[in-house]
């Protein structure tokens, strides 16, 4: 009986440190804000990808008008 438990115990303890690790690995992404415009018809924003340099343009229209 108490070997069942040591064993669960051991694959839950190396299941956590898997998904722990994975989740340390994957990072973050490194983006700067370039513009953010809001106004009443809608929202324009800018990113830039500091490691690539690569652009992201979003826009969002209101759909009250």
């Amino acid at each position: 009986m108490k070997t069942t438990t040591f064993k669960t115990g051991i694959h839950t303890i190396a299941l956590m440190l898997l998904s722990f690790s994975a989740c340390a690995l994957t990072g973050c992404e490194k983006k700067e804000k370039v513009l953010d415009v809001e106004t009443p018809a809608g929202e324009l924003e800018i990113n830039r990808d500091k490691d690539s340099g690569s652009v992201d343009v979003k826009v969002k229209k209101n759909e009250d008008q």
